[in-house]
């Protein structure tokens, strides 16, 4: 009978045991678990990135909150929280390039989207899914590629009984491979090889070969991507005539080289000169408007962290909101302000000062443009303006914004306002330069104002 009581308690025991094994198994079953992808996620320099992320179970997004962060939490990449996107603690760089797939959320995805990809973006990306007390993250990786120029490929000189020939390529990202074939895809050694970096981190590559008569005459350069096997190439053939530096008909070969290049070179010096005297000529042609104004910014429109002073012709950007009263016309969320004159005809400019420091926008919006909650700053949207925006120089156009990268950032800026023409023109007065013009602008007949956003830390002064 004790035998008999002891196995029923021992089993009763067991049984308890395995119900509450069993219980924390389905707890933690259905805690959250936040998933990235296998691998990393590879987009060429340019073009729009997608980050994937996934959650699980599936559950209500009422009170769900969505941060993707870099090294720190903040400030951070994108941040979803109260049901909408909060961009108070944004890093720069990600402002107005970012974007998180909501209709994904009531099924488990929280995909970030990365507009205009640099190569700065590249780097680890992490995913943190908040829902009540429950909380995961995952880490999404980011390679950036460029894909460079074709390659050029150059006869420099006889050396060592053959003619030494150079492959150049520029313009990419991460370093790439320079590879020689011959005309049944076998690799051939290159002779030398060097790799430079520029500022912008892109990588160029020269290699170079030695070829003789009667041997390995068709050729080609390749040069390949590390990452993603994409390659650029060029082909070429030497004849034999061209080998034996000592034969007439190579000396004059090679003198006629010599001139043609030459000629390429004087062509291209003509071009750059004629494009100089347009750039110049679209200068002089704005140069004397017909009519200077005064830019004075009005406060009731300027967004309680910007600080206005010297008569209401400089502006300063604060972190901590100023005290101010609710307006109809003041910016509540984005970093703005308007000139207090606005413009319904003729043909005006003014010009501003700004701070490289930090983030800024010159430009003219539409009296009725919307100054409430998100906004999105192009034309469609009643806003034409250029300015150093998510870190880079570019003009605010539609669909996607136009890089200026090749322009250097100016300190001073003419905004140029036509109003019967619809046309709104930039101009840098360092280099006395078109900088970019918006042409058959949409004013719709309505008053048009003088704009600007700053940056964290920045300052525009309207000049004299």
């Amino acid at each position: 009978m004790m035998l008999s009581s002891f196995h029923h308690h021992f089993s009763l025991l067991v049984f308890t045991v395995y119900g509450l094994v069993f219980q924390v198994h389905e707890l933690h079953s259905a805690q959250l678990k936040v998933m990235g992808p296998p691998g990393p996620v590879i987009v060429a320099m340019g073009e729009d990135a997608v980050l994937p992320c996934r959650f699980s179970p599936a559950q209500s997004t009422q009170d769900m909150e969505v941060t993707w962060f870099r090294e720190q939490l903040l400030p951070f990449v994108h941040l979803y929280k109260g049901g909408r996107d909060q961009n108070g603690n944004q890093m720069l760089e990600y402002v107005g390039r970012t974007e998180l797939w909501k209709d994904g959320l009531a099924k488990g995805s929280v995909n970030l989207k990365i507009f205009h990809v640099q190569l700065s973006d590249r780097g680890n990306y992490t995913c943190l899914v908040v829902n009540g007390s429950d909380y995961d993250q995952a880490v999404v990786e980011l390679q950036v590629t460029a894909s460079g120029s074709v390659p050029l490929v150059a006869l420099e000189r006889y050396q060592d009984g053959g003619i030494r020939v150079s492959c150049r390529s520029a313009g990419w990202y991460p370093r790439p491979q320079v590879l020689w074939r011959d005309p049944h895809g076998q690799h051939l050694p290159s002779l030398s090889e060097s790799v430079t970096q520029d500022q912008s981190s892109l990588f160029a590559v020269e290699s170079s070969i030695i070829l003789t008569r009667g041997t390995k005459q068709n050729v080609s350069c390749w040069v390949q991507h590390v990452l993603d096997g994409q390659e650029r190439g060029s082909a070429f053939y030497i004849s034999d005539p061209f080998f034996g530096n000592t034969h007439p008909s190579t000396i004059v070969l090679a003198i006629v080289s010599v001139v043609v290049v030459a000629l390429l070179i004087f062509t291209v010096y003509l071009f750059k000169i004629k494009e100089k005297q347009a750039e110049e000529l679209a200068w002089r042609r704005h140069e004397d408007p017909i009519k200077e104004v005064k830019v004075v910014l009005d406060s009731d429109t300027a967004q309680s962290c910007l600080v206005l002073s010297d008569g209401c012709k400089s502006v300063r950007r604060e972190e901590k909101p100023q005290d101010v009263p609710e307006h109809p016309k003041r910016f509540d969320l984005w970093r703005c302000v308007m000139g207090r004159e606005g413009f319904t005809s003729g043909r005006c400019y003014w010009e501003v000062e700004v701070d490289n420091r930090g983030g800024w926008t010159v430009g003219v919006c539409r009296e009725d443009v919307d100054k409430k909650g998100e906004i999105v700053f192009n034309p469609e949207k009643g806003f034409w303006a250029v300015g150093l925006w998510a870190g880079c120089f570019q003009a605010l156009t539609c669909p996607e914004n136009t890089f200026l990268g090749e322009i250097q950032t100016p300190k001073r800026i003419r905004v140029s306002l036509d109003y019967e023409e619809r046309r709104v023109s930039f101009f840098s007065i360092d280099k006395k330069i078109l900088i970019f013009t918006f042409k058959e602008t949409s004013f719709e007949g309505k008053p048009v104002y003088p704009w600007f956003w700053l940056g964290s830390g920045t300052r525009l002064k309207m000049c004299p």
